[in-house]
């Protein structure tokens, strides 16, 4: 089975590729022949490129890591992010639906507005509160209306040893020595990018085997949930840093995105289809401290 990589350099695409050469992996390689590519070798908002590689390579399999995230930022650069992370995708489902591929789209906590109680689930109404979410939701629109065959993973909060995020960004702070400030009134579900990686070849497999899936949305984050300020403590735990953390509410810290109160996921969807439960995120956390 064929396998096309997009956004190959980027924190979920680096953990795919991390998975897929692996020792341990072995099977998995012997079974998936792939194509990764970065932003560099193929921007996916160049449809007439991306048309080439699919008409060339033929892949069984989409799976697009390429993403617009810095949430902040695309308050103020919104048809960037648009055009990355909805127009784009919408040509990929075009694209997969003519060559019967499987597309295997990542979306996001923040299509949610955060105002529910409950975890949220797959049937929940999404409302975003920012750009960033009305381009994912957006991008799980045109899927949707266009593919056959698709799988749209929204997770969350997510954290590894590459590239940039709240886990690698609090490291960095600690060596500073100086104060962090962290909100304290924002929940949601961290999530490994190892795992999630894991988790695809899983998903993966079974198709290979099976020759289909349950297509569709489906809520794939790590477990438990927290706020960030509680994930903040975790990871300076972990490292046995000590520093001067600062609990702050979301009121008091300006910033150009509205971001929601709860984002918090319910995976049961995932465990009851494919019987693939919630990764826990702290054995996760504690077998990074070796790598910094």
């Amino acid at each position: 089975m064929k396998l096309l990589l997009l956004g190959a350099n980027g924190q979920l695409g680096l953990a795919l590729l991390q998975q897929l050469k692996q020792p341990r992996q072995l099977q998995q390689r012997q079974q998936f022949q792939y194509l990764a590519l970065n932003r560099s070798q193929l921007d996916i908002t160049d449809m007439s490129a991306v048309a080439t590689v699919m008409a060339q390579y033929r892949p069984d399999v989409i799976i697009n890591c390429a993403a617009y995230t810095a949430v902040d930022n695309a308050e103020l650069q919104a048809a960037t992010c648009i055009a990355v992370n909805a127009t784009a995708v919408g040509h990929l489902a075009k694209l997969c639906q003519q060559y019967n591929s499987l597309l295997l789209q990542f979306s996001t906590d923040y299509v949610f507005n955060g105002q529910s109680s409950k975890a949220y689930t797959e049937q929940d109404i999404p409302a975003p509160l920012n750009v960033y979410g009305q381009s994912k939701l957006q991008a799980e629109q045109s899927v949707q209306a266009t593919c056959s065959k698709y799988v749209i993973l929204r997770t969350s909060w997510l954290f590894s040893e590459f590239g940039h995020n709240f886990y690698r960004t609090m490291l960095k702070l600690a060596q500073r020595g100086q104060i962090i400030q962290v909100i304290n009134d924002q929940f949601g579900c961290p999530t490994y990018a190892g795992d999630l990686a894991v988790i695809v070849l899983q998903l993966l497999q079974r198709y290979q085997q099976q020759g289909s899936l349950a297509y569709g949305i489906y809520h794939l984050a790590g477990n438990p949930a927290v706020s960030w300020y509680q994930f903040a403590e975790a990871i300076f735990a972990a490292h046995q840093l000590k520093v001067n953390l600062q609990a702050v509410c979301s009121t008091n810290w300006a910033s150009p995105a509205l971001r929601p109160t709860n984002s918090v996921l319910n995976c049961d969807g995932m465990a009851n289809t494919f019987n693939i439960s919630s990764p826990a995120w702290r054995p996760a956390l504690d077998s990074l401290v070796a790598q910094f």
